[in-house]
């Protein structure tokens, strides 16, 4: 689901106490040269930045979802996603997203503008982490350009979270290597890289009531995408990480597993063809799932551990949603492929799980 994907060049953190940082401005740009000393990127240009309050925050980030949203693809997206049981009935999918949005960020980079946002609101303490984070998402766009990533791929959704997880688990990295000079990622103990994106603060109430769908897709470029560029820096310079720019990865399936994506096992288009029941009836989107969301798909039928098993034999798939008689519950048609007959004999005994749970029956 491509929605909220095209917002997630942000990072989450913990809420913090209001306050407004002496000279941040100043002090970002002495982080300049620590961030590409430490992520191997050097300047092009000077690094353009801000401060913004709340409701600046609200309005850059609303003015961006209009701009490559209408309405009616947003609602489209909604009744998909209620469709698939992945969102709650009662839920406001735009309205979940803003305010999980607004409560975890910290500052952000905007590859159309050019420019490095911080939040007015934010604590010292959260100063340098934030601060190397988004211009190391600014080094990136200088060197490779972001503005293809931070632009939505409204037919593949899978792929465009996958895109972000490359922008944000390379943000994450070299926002660790900037802050303790002289590690790598490599060395970072597993336990300490487990906590990025895991917490259960009290003050993060949207966080903590949003559904899982979102939760999820919203930390997963930081920690896959953190796994994935650590899988890359065990053996191999940050060059090998430049280099994955050039093919970035094309499903969430390659993050999850790198030696996928290095063994260029793609994943498999596939093309929905409208079925002859269907031909009288209205488009309303077409999307890719992929490895991620086939996993939160199947655990709403079936335990966490065997729907990871089971969304781990993806190949590919393709859903379409189409118009009927009652607007809020799309005709959703579903096609995949998988590894082996037995996966995908896997996803169909926990799919079937899933439809009768959500008719209703035992």
């Amino acid at each position: 689901m491509a929605f909220l994907t095209i917002l997630l060049l942000l990072l989450p953190s913990p809420g913090a106490a209001e306050a407004k940082p002496p000279d941040l401005l100043g002090f970002a740009d002495q982080m300049v040269a620590k961030v590409a000393k430490a992520r191997g990127l050097r300047p092009k240009r000077p690094v353009a930045k801000g401060v913004l309050g709340r409701e600046a925050i609200r309005d850059k980030l609303m003015a961006r979802i209009r701009k490559e949203y209408g309405p009616e693809e947003i609602a489209n997206e909604e009744r998909v996603l209620k469709r698939l049981g992945l969102l709650p009935q009662d839920v406001s999918y735009e309205k979940a997203v803003m305010e999980l949005l607004l409560e975890q960020i910290a500052g952000f980079y905007d590859p159309f503008d050019r420019k490095l946002y911080v939040a007015d609101w934010l604590s010292e303490e959260m100063q340098t982490p934030t601060l190397a984070h988004e211009i190391a998402h600014a080094l990136q766009d200088q060197h490779f350009g972001l503005k293809s990533y931070a632009t939505p791929i409204k037919d593949n959704g899978d792929r465009q979270l996958a895109r972000a997880a490359l922008v944000e688990g390379d943000g994450t990295a070299a926002m660790i290597e900037t802050m303790v000079p002289g590690i790598e990622l490599s060395q970072v103990p597993d336990t300490a890289l487990a906590s990025v994106g895991a917490s259960n603060d009290e003050s993060m109430a949207a966080y903590n009531r949003a559904p899982r769908f979102l939760r999820e897709s919203l930390i997963f470029p930081y920690t896959q995408g953190l796994s994935f560029i650590r899988y890359i820096r065990k053996l191999r310079p940050w060059s090998a990480v430049d280099a994955v720019y050039g093919r970035p990865p094309e499903s969430t399936e390659q993050v999850i597993h790198p030696e996928k994506y290095f063994a260029k096992e793609r994943p498999i288009r596939v093309e929905d063809s409208k079925l002859p029941s269907l031909k009288d009836h209205t488009l309303l989107r077409r999307d890719v799932l992929g490895e991620l969301v086939m996993r939160l798909y199947l655990e709403e039928g079936v335990a966490s551990d065997q729907a990871r098993l089971a969304a781990e034999g993806w190949g590919g798939d393709r859903l379409a949603a189409y118009a009927v008689a009652e607007p809020s519950a799309p005709l959703v048609a579903h096609l995949s492929v998988w590894d082996s007959e037995a996966d995908a004999d896997e996803f169909a005994r926990a799919a079937n799980r899933i439809q009768s749970k959500m008719a209703g029956s035992p």
